[in-house]
């Protein structure tokens, strides 16, 4: 194998990792878990992130951007940060009431896929049109792994709270507002 292709494997092999930490993920919380089990699975989905921040710089760096990678971030990204989320929400019985939760909870990862859909047919630019599917599954994570952690919130919050995080999660991944690069990452530089 030529030192080439070695390098242009690489952001792939981060892709992957990040993909199966959100297959991972996912597989854990089919099953009935503890609390601890519950939270380990929110830090494979924000590991997940942190590879995923990697793995384009990564490509950048070592010149090895290509149309397979770009695509495969994407499937990578809807599973670690479409999917993984909700099944954490699930899991810590934010999705379980109501009628609003899971309409909202389908919106979200179709919002998602158009997003990053509409990302793969565009051109690359210093801006990010609409909320990156990476930053509102680290947001979905983050309140899944609070009421884990401090499960009286629960009475703090009811199922208007998480139809509303949902909602305007996807409605910012759709919208086209415009977030710097240089404020998610260092692609600027």
């Amino acid at each position: 194998m030529k030192a080439n292709q070695l390098k242009s494997m690489i952001p792939n092999f981060l892709t992957i990792m990040n993909m199966s930490l959100g297959i991972g993920a996912i597989f854990l919380l089919l099953r009935p878990g503890t609390e601890q089990t519950k939270l380990f699975c929110a830090g494979l989905i924000l590991t997940g992130a942190l590879i995923d921040a990697l793995d384009g710089r990564f490509a950048r760096r070592l010149n090895a951007v290509t149309n397979m990678g770009k695509q495969l971030d994407s499937f990578a990204d809807l599973i670690t940060f479409g999917l993984a989320p909700l099944a954490l929400l699930y899991a810590a019985g934010l999705l379980r009431t109501g009628f609003a939760v899971p309409l909202c909870a389908w919106a979200y990862p179709v919002a998602g896929a158009y997003r990053l859909a509409r990302y793969n047919l565009g051109d690359i630019n210093n801006y990010f049109t609409g909320l990156p599917i990476t930053a509102a599954g680290i947001i979905l994570t983050l309140y899944a792994a609070a009421f884990l952690l401090l499960p009286n919130l629960f009475a703090l919050v009811n199922p208007l709270t998480t139809s509303c995080l949902l909602a305007v999660l996807s409605l910012m991944m759709v919208s086209r507002f415009k977030i710097p690069r240089s404020f998610w990452s260092s692609r600027s530089r």
